[in-house]
């Protein structure tokens, strides 16, 4: 008898675990239609994903009803819940729905400017070091802090070297915020910036004056990992003694500065 007690014990914790993975779809408000790559996740804790393109997501929340869910995406108003009464009423959150937001365009005077063009950040292209993400969990997120010279600064392109080659193609969105106490506070984007890592593919180059980005103090540029893909991970080119990178594990965790070593990202830009 005792030794069914004891089976019991490992077996209901287990099934208790596994109730708590929920699985849902985020869609928009106004079209009803699924939102592809909303961050999901728990605040401040390396527990979340991202939604994939038909807006589905699946999370484990076990043991985190005193914790905070949020949902958040460019473009559109964030939504947060208590994991406690996300769990109870699991069932009335399977579709969760985002209201898009209405963000003005930041404008802009300059007169009589003669304009300067400058690289900004680190421009290694060294093949012998190099860092990167610590794994393809969605939402998992690296970058750096760039210093500019001048406000206002505009930034023109993306780029960055790929230390080491890629088993298979990989979505990715690029990201820039604000800093504050040395650390990224909030997105100066506008828009979703998406880009993908193709398999042999050595560079980004990515042109960003479509997305007209503006930035008047130091600023953070990341790349997040969005998108299932085979392989481990993707390594950038790196050099030691050139600024720290800066990651989170998932969509809502909290921030980290790692290492020594400066990743390879840097902007073309104008002041």
């Amino acid at each position: 008898m005792k030794h069914l007690y004891f089976i019991a014990l490992f077996i209901f914790p287990a099934l208790f675990a596994h109730a708590q993975v929920f699985d849902g779809v985020v869609k928009d408000s106004k079209t009803d239609q699924p939102l592809p790559y909303v961050n999901v996740g728990i605040i401040g804790k390396s527990v979340g994903t991202v939604t994939d393109s038909a807006g589905r997501y699946k999370l484990n929340l076990a043991n985190h009803d005193a914790d905070s869910l949020k949902l958040s995406m460019i473009g559109y108003k964030p939504l947060t819940y208590q994991v406690a009464d996300f769990v109870k009423n699991a069932d009335s959150y399977k579709t969760l729905l985002l209201q898009p937001t209405i963000t003005q365009l930041k404008e802009v005077k300059v007169n009589n400017h003669k304009w300067k063009q400058v690289i900004l950040g680190n421009t290694t292209q060294s093949k012998s070091g190099n860092a990167g993400f610590k794994s393809n969990r969605l939402g998992n997120e690296i970058g750096t802090i760039i210093k500019i010279k001048k406000s206002p600064t505009f930034l023109k392109q993306f780029n960055a070297s790929i230390a080491s080659g890629i088993v298979d193609s990989v979505m990715l969105r690029l990201n820039f915020y604000t800093v504050k106490d040395g650390m990224p506070d909030q997105l100066l984007q506008n828009q979703n910036i998406f880009l993908t890592i193709r398999k042999g593919q050595e560079k980004i180059n990515l042109n960003l004056e479509p997305y007209n980005i503006i930035v008047e103090d130091k600023f953070f540029v990341s790349l997040e990992w969005i998108q299932n893909a085979r392989g481990h991970g993707v390594m950038f080119s790196a050099s030691l003694l050139s600024g720290s990178i800066i990651s989170r594990d998932t969509s809502q965790d909290k921030w980290e500065k790692v290492g020594i070593a400066g990743i390879g990202f840097n902007v073309l830009a104008e002041y």
